[in-house]
């Protein structure tokens, strides 16, 4: 993430370098100042935008839960709110609908939505993704089958799937103190908890 200081830094770099481009010889006197005045314009709204962002980052860091409950929590699909990165950047939540358990195996859905726009292997942006996940709750280990993308939050606008075929899907250990190993935790106590009722 780049601070408020390197992006000023980054935008005025660019107002520089735009307004020492030499000019075209076929450019009227009248081109010029209207180009002058587009990069100028440009430049300010880059600087406003830079601004912008920074303010909004600020707010979501001290205070993340205020971005959350922008967000829809979707009960219909049994969707439950799990947890928020510190800076707010996140949110991610679960839903026990459509679990299902193959011995050690627990196959569930996850939610994760994103306060800034991410991008896919594709370049593409999203900022919500939903993916149904393997986890072993033996082996703590885990292997996303199916991930689709949203180009908007609450898992609307364009989607983009990924998938895989769980025989061949290859098994990620789960790191220790990861929103991961939270998700497998979750899940195996879920469906515990459903075995058990």
């Amino acid at each position: 993430m780049l601070s408020n200081g390197r992006i000023l830094f980054a935008v005025a770099l660019t107002a520089m370098v735009l307004a020492q481009a030499p000019p075209c010889g076929a450019q009227t006197p009248e081109q010029q100042t209207l180009w002058a005045a587009q990069r100028a314009e440009a430049t300010a709204a880059a600087k406003l935008r830079a601004e912008q962002l920074e303010r909004d980052r600020a707010a979501r860091k001290a205070d993340p839960m205020a971005w959350v409950r922008t967000l829809d929590p979707m009960t219909s699909g049994g969707w439950e709110f799990r947890s928020v990165a510190n800076d707010g950047s996140w949110a991610a939540f679960g839903t026990d609908h459509q679990m299902k358990r193959s011995g050690k195996i627990v196959s569930i859905w996850l939610r994760q939505e994103f306060a800034e726009a991410q991008h896919d292997a594709n370049g593409d942006a999203y900022l919500s993704v939903v993916q149904k996940t393997d986890y072993d709750c033996v082996k703590d280990q885990a292997r996303p089958t199916l991930v689709i993308y949203y180009a908007e939050n609450n898992l609307k606008g364009a989607a983009d799937t990924e998938e895989a075929d769980p025989k061949q899907a290859p098994w990620s250990p789960v790191i220790p103190g990861t929103l991961a190993e939270s998700n497998l935790e979750w899940a195996c106590a879920m469906d515990k908890h459903r075995h058990d009722r």
